[in-house]
């Protein structure tokens, strides 16, 4: 049984926000026709944060962890092509200048921050310690 799951919950919950605002962000740093805010992709976006955070409270610690620690892993390699990588309007790099450019980078990090926090829960989970703040109880 994991001695924190509302740990892993909560990095959920702040993922899920943050990446809803994220679109939001992009919507406006990106130039036309890509600037608008996908009402499907913000119902996907929650639809699967939720689906993850009941896996994490729900199931076993080494099933949990490893369902938390793809999912988190999956994002953060996406997010790093996307805004680091990849040769688009949207890269941090790239960015055009404006109102927008520095709450956006902030986004970023801040993705980037839960996503490597969320990782390395589900890695701790899946190699069966319990969670005692953020370091393994033997």
């Amino acid at each position: 049984m994991k001695r924190y799951p509302r740990l892993g919950v909560v990095v959920i919950a702040t993922h899920c926000a943050v990446a809803v605002w994220h679109l939001f962000l992009a919507a406006e740093v990106l130039p036309s026709p890509n600037n608008t805010i996908s009402l499907l992709a913000v119902l996907l976006i929650t639809l699967m944060h939720l689906a993850i955070a009941a896996a994490w409270w729900k199931l076993t610690d080494k099933l949990a962890g490893a369902i938390l620690a793809i999912f988190f892993a999956v994002v953060l390699a996406l997010d790093i092509y996307e805004h680091f990588l990849h040769p688009g309007a949207n890269n941090v790099f790239m960015v055009l200048s404006g109102d927008w450019k520095t709450i956006f980078e902030v986004s970023v990090g801040l993705l980037l921050a839960i996503e490597l926090l969320g990782t390395s829960i589900g890695i701790l989970s899946l190699k069966g310690g319990r969670l005692d703040g953020l370091r393994v109880a033997s």
